[in-house]
């Protein structure tokens, strides 16, 4: 049996000045003292799963790779496009929202909506959890949550201070969980760290059971949610579960979030089996995703090569892989990325246009812009319950 959370008693200190402003009904439910988890280390933790989890597992496991290895012989960036669907879809579980024109817009121009700027240090995180090709460490996985909340005035780095998930906004009386005492964070994490280093346990297995544990410790003020689903796909391509590719995993589990969360609860419990299963659920859908998703781009992709009569070696055929990458530019980014003059740049936007690959956004205040409406309405249907319940049903 996995170890089920405890508790621990501390003191819950307020000035009272500021209890003056707490409404009386609120004042009256705060004490003295108040109860935080204490689970269990998980270093040296067996993991003993039935045979028909770890079939499960291992029969899932090779669905994967098969989409892993079919990615590496396209000639454009699908993980960049499905990481942008997997960050969209990880902030739709936080209720955070926005267009994926807008998020889009905001790696480009500070100014987007504040939402599509949030979402966006979420694509800026996972890329830089995938571009990490060392074991976890919890340096690492500081660095990806203040990537994720730059921008934001939150604070970085560990917490200081306690939090708790629901109930009041003044104290952790009545909260629905109230996580680890701050002075324990640093010892969990290091214990967390240990475990994800394990070569004894699935890779599938350790991943779900990592981000159970991280969520339980809750090591931030804010953005704990996020960072622990992007921690998933750093766990995945360390253990090379993945290799070329990155799989939407939120949107399988955005498409029944009271599941994921039932499952998160079951982990206090000391049962890891829901929040395993639930994973592998995601997982299979992800791929289910992203194979609808590849197809739809090829489609794009080969209707715009029927548009395309330059000269082989034009810039005109190397900006669709561009575009998938980005699908919302400016003459300067694709210059850059194209490594071409502004001017050229300008008039392969302006023929692009003209083939109806690009139309023209934005405004004084933002600039001038670019989209790849084809792409960014394939981008939508992957980012939104809706569509991914319509691409799975396909």
């Amino acid at each position: 049996m996995w170890p089920t959370i405890t508790y621990e008693t501390h003191a819950w200190k307020r000035d009272p000045d500021d209890l003056a402003f707490i409404p009386k009904n609120s004042r009256r439910k705060i004490l003295s003292t108040y109860e935080a988890a204490l689970p269990a280390a998980i270093a040296n933790q067996a993991v003993d799963l039935p045979p028909a989890l770890l079939q499960r597992i291992s029969e899932v496991q090779v669905v994967i790779t098969r989409f892993d290895e079919a990615q590496k012989t396209r000639e454009y960036n699908l993980p960049a496009l499905l990481l942008r669907s997997e960050s969209s879809s990880s902030s739709q579980i936080e209720r955070l929202t926005s267009s994926v024109r807008n998020v889009a817009l905001a790696e480009l121009t500070d100014q987007a909506p504040s939402n599509a700027l949030l979402i966006a240090n979420n694509v800026s995180a996972m890329r830089k959890a995938l571009a990490q090709d060392s074991p976890i460490s919890v340096e690492s996985i500081c660095d990806i949550h203040d990537t994720l909340m730059s921008r934001t005035g939150e604070l970085l780095g560990l917490r200081d201070e306690q939090v708790w998930i629901g109930g009041s906004p003044y104290s952790p009386h009545g909260a629905f969980f109230v996580p680890p005492h701050a002075s324990r964070v640093s010892h969990y994490l290091d214990d967390l760290v240990a475990f994800g280093a394990r070569e004894d346990v699935s890779p599938v297995a350790k991943a779900a059971i990592v981000h159970a544990q991280f969520e339980t410790i809750h090591p931030f003020t804010d953005g704990n949610g996020r960072t622990g689903r992007v921690l998933l796909h750093r766990m995945l391509a360390m253990d090379e579960v993945l290799i070329h590719a990155s799989l939407p995993v939120s949107a399988g589990l955005l498409h029944d979030v009271e599941r994921y969360m039932h499952a998160l609860e079951m982990y206090h419990e000391g049962q890891i089996e829901p929040i395993i299963e639930c994973l592998l659920d995601a997982l299979e859908l992800a791929v289910v995703v992203g194979s609808r998703v590849a197809t739809d781009v090829d489609s794009v992709l080969s209707e715009w090569n029927s548009l395309n009569t330059d000269r082989a070696g034009s810039s005109s055929h190397r900006l669709p892989a561009l575009l998938v990458e980005q699908p919302v530019v400016n003459v300067e980014y694709v210059a850059a990325h194209l490594a071409i003059t502004n001017r050229a740049a300008r008039n392969l936007i302006g023929v692009a246009c003209e083939r109806g690959i690009l139309q023209k956004v934005g405004n004084a205040r933002r600039g001038t812009f670019y989209q790849a409406s084809d792409l960014i309405s394939v981008l939508e249907e992957a980012s939104s319950l809706q569509g991914i319940r319509r691409l799975a049903a396909r």
